[in-house]
Order: structure tokens, then sequence, then C-alpha cells
């Protein structure tokens, strides 16, 4: 199963009507799970950006509303880990 990830950062796309009129020319992140494309949305719209849109090979569809509510109800799962660096590791 993939599931792709459109996102812009910056002036590319400010509004849902600019982002299918440009959606053709982007190129979207792929992703084996769901989860992983969620996370990846988070990290986006903490920078700053705005995750458009995450499609799957299942029929899934999160549109910028079902990503943001998604992320709010679970974002702590979602929060990205920093890596064990326990010595000798």
């Amino acid at each position: 199963m993939t599931y792709r990830l459109w996102w812009t950062v910056g002036y590319v796309c400010t509004t849902e009507q600019e982002f299918k009129a440009a959606k053709h020319r982007l190129l979207p992140a792929i992703y084996e799970a769901l989860d992983d494309a969620l996370r990846r949305a988070n990290q986006v719209g903490r920078a700053g950006g705005v995750a458009w849109l995450i499609e799957g090979d299942d029929k899934t569809r999160l549109d910028r509303t079902a990503i943001e509510r998604t992320i709010r109800k679970r974002g702590d799962e979602l929060a990205v880990q920093p890596p064990d660096v326990r010595p000798g590791r």
C-alpha cells in the first residue's frame, strides 16, 4: 500500500483552488504507511507549510481539513521521536 502526500511551503499555493490548479505540477511524497504520511504532514505544518492532500491506493483520501483534524487528535503519537543514542549502540 502506498500513500501520496501533497504539500507546499511558502507562497506556492495559498488556497485550495490554487492547490488544485497546481497539483499536476507538484511531486507527491510517497509513504508505505498512512501514519508515516501523517507524521510528515505534521512536520510540514510545524515548519509553516500546508499538507493539502493524502491519497492512498486503498482509496483513502484526506483533504487539508481532515489531515489537520487527525493531527490534532493524534498529534502526540505522530510526533517524530529522536533516535536512541545510548552509548554502545
